[in-house]
């Protein structure tokens, strides 16, 4: 497909160079979404910020302005089992993945859950997040194949070891909470009937979680966000994004790395409050739920 603005390639959408703003500008293809609304009992208005607390202060910088949005409520538990129709495949600008409507064929109820790679409409997803069902005097039991398929919600205890998986939880009755943004996903690395079953995610860190918590089937969708480019700052305006500074432009009482000309005075990297950041630890090897860190995995190779 091509016009005079743009062409598609691959899955990307692509403009042309017909602006200075068009230049660079490209990200995935969304002919495959719903062109209406969502639904508006499964939504609600967000209320803006502008990045300050309740005194008025600013605690997350660069934010402000950009186009209303609605959050869409998502179900991350997937409580109710049974099977469900794929209806439609939506845009959600909450978040960098994609969104499927699912209907439950018993109760005809909609829910939004984060679209899995492949996953299409008319596709039957179940939930069997409760629990395999036992089989009834005279039915034979679930197949393996049957129930590892992408769209479906078990415990990490029933699913095999190896298989990719995304909206992890923590807790045994938790929501998914790991592996939930575009082309996201982790693998299962051993499972158990009870104790803790071992999770290694993208960053290669393996995690211990409850067998009895739940995980989705499949990588979660819109792998090729991370090729998007917005082409122009008024872009990133319309999605509330603020410009930000570099510190070296700056004066010195506004950051550790202002004054002095284009140079930093061979200062390390540091916020505007003076903490070092650019390979700064977050995660704590102490932490009694992380038995391999990034730097372990790379450290083995």
């Amino acid at each position: 497909m091509e016009n005079k603005f743009w062409k598609v390639v691959g899955n990307m959408k692509v403009y042309k160079n017909v602006s200075n703003g068009s230049r660079n500008r490209r990200h995935p293809t969304r002919f495959h979404l719903w062109k209406g609304s969502c639904i508006k009992r499964l939504s609600y208005g967000k209320r803006s910020t502008g990045g300050r607390n309740n005194t008025g202060k600013i605690t997350v910088r660069h934010r402000g302005g950009g186009h209303k949005k609605r959050v869409r409520t998502v179900d991350f538990l997937r409580n109710t089992p049974g099977p469900h129709e794929v209806v439609r495949l939506e845009y959600d600008p909450n978040r960098t993945g994609e969104l499927a409507l699912l209907r439950n064929l018993s109760t005809n109820e909609f829910s939004y859950i984060i679209r899995p790679a492949d996953v299409n409409p008319g596709d039957i997803v179940h939930s069997w997040r409760m629990g395999i069902p036992t089989p009834v005097d005279g039915e034979e039991p679930l197949a393996k194949n049957q129930m590892i398929r992408k769209g479906n919600c078990l415990k990490l205890k029933d699913i095999p070891v190896g298989t990719e998986i995304h909206c992890i939880g923590l807790k045994p009755d938790g929501p998914g909470i790991i592996c939930r943004s575009a082309g996201g996903s982790g693998h299962l690395l051993f499972t158990a009937d009870e104790g803790m079953a071992q999770v290694r995610l993208s960053s290669k860190e393996v995690r211990l979680i409850s067998v009895e918590a739940c995980a989705t089937i499949g990588a979660v969708g819109n792998e090729a966000h991370q090729h998007r480019n917005w082409g122009k700052a008024g872009a990133r305006r319309r999605k509330g994004w603020r410009p930000s500074v570099r510190g070296i432009a700056m004066n010195p009482v506004s950051h550790p790395h202002g004054g002095g000309g284009k140079s930093k005075g061979g200062k390390p990297p540091r916020t505007p409050w003076g903490v070092k950041t650019k390979g700064w630890k977050t995660v704590r090897r102490k932490k009694w739920y992380v038995i391999r860190t990034k730097r372990e995995a790379r450290l083995a190779r």
